[in-house]
């Protein structure tokens, strides 16, 4: 299951950012699964500020969630890779 101590005990599938720097105006929104459930979170100003957690239960419907939040002002990246090894 998701653990929120310091790490996130799951592999990230996906992880866009608006392409903005500071705490006002980043965004980033990330979709994990622990091969059970998929969680969405959104994020609001960095590492340091507020998120947003749910829990699906189908991938499908956590990237449905993702995308009703990534509005079309902003300039969305695909930054996943960036999370994932070589060996992934």
């Amino acid at each position: 299951m998701f653990e929120y101590a310091g790490w996130v005990d799951g592999r990230v599938l996906h992880h866009w950012w608006n392409g903005s720097w500071g705490r006002l105006n980043r965004r980033d929104v990330y979709i994990r699964s622990d091969g059970d459930q998929f969680e969405l979170e959104l994020r609001l100003g960095g590492s340091e500020g507020r998120r947003w957690l749910r829990t699906y239960d189908t991938y499908q419907n956590a990237v449905t969630e993702a995308e009703q939040h990534m509005t079309t002002d902003q300039r969305w990246t695909d930054v996943s890779r960036a999370h994932h090894t070589r060996n992934q």
